[in-house]
């Protein structure tokens, strides 16, 4: 059976033809305070930063080469959030065990909602495209970075972005958002959001293993319980 190949002609016309249908699928994020999390390696000044690198070895799934589309990733869950930075780590560096002292160092961010935001469902849309799931997975890029480009390109006055699901962790949504053109800002940090993990306490209950009787998780619970890494004690 031949396997399906990656057609810029074909995918476009596509596309065109789910919009001329009006059958893009969206997604709208309403307002809300600290509904997006993020995390980070270090503290900065804001969990909010759209980036556009420029040589492909610095691009992500969803950032083009070349810097046409400035890109900010986020989740709706602290577990998924941290699911794809440790998992992407994982497959570099093979890390499965970390020094306590990360819990200090590295942060889960939340970040405020501040307008509705509309975003195109990837995944829903490769469905209607008959475009197989695992291409917005694999380890080739070229699909997906096309595909953000597109989409920016013809939609990025209607809607701030993409939705897809993370390959590491199936629980909620990330998100790959762009900057829309002339619309009022989105986003803003959660005031004292930045947390190390060290201190941070989850209640989405929905995130909690069977059997856990317990209303709350620590970042090292996450860890250790939910991402399967193991939390050591520092080198003597």
């Amino acid at each position: 059976m031949p396997k399906w190949k990656f057609n810029e002609t074909i995918v476009a016309q596509g596309i065109g033809a789910q919009k001329k249908s009006g059958r893009i699928p969206e997604i709208d994020i309403q307002q809300g305070s600290g509904l997006l999390k993020r995390h980070q390696r270090k503290l900065y000044e804001s969990a909010i930063n759209f980036s556009a690198p420029i040589k492909k070895d610095d691009c992500g799934r969803y950032n083009p080469p070349g810097g046409s589309v400035a890109v900010w990733y986020a989740s709706d869950s602290a577990l998924t959030a941290a699911a794809e930075a440790y998992g992407r780590l994982f497959h570099r560096q093979r890390t499965i065990s970390y020094p306590e002292s990360v819990l200090s160092q590295h942060y889960m961010c939340s970040v405020d909602v501040v307008r509705t935001v509309k975003v195109i469902d990837v995944v829903e849309l490769c469905e209607l495209l008959h475009i197989p799931l695992d291409s917005l997975e694999n380890e080739d890029y070229t699909f997906t970075q096309w595909l953000m480009e597109h989409l920016y390109t013809h939609f990025k006055s209607d809607y701030d972005g993409i939705a897809y699901t993370s390959r590491h962790k199936r629980y909620k949504r990330c998100y790959a958002f762009w900057e829309r053109p002339d619309s009022t800002p989105a986003f803003t940090d959660t005031p004292q959001g930045m947390v190390p993990y060290a201190s941070y306490v989850e209640t989405d209950k929905g995130m909690f293993p069977k059997g856990w009787n317990k209303g709350t998780m620590s970042g090292e619970e996450i860890f250790e319980e939910l991402l399967g890494f193991e939390i050591t004690l520092e080198p003597m």
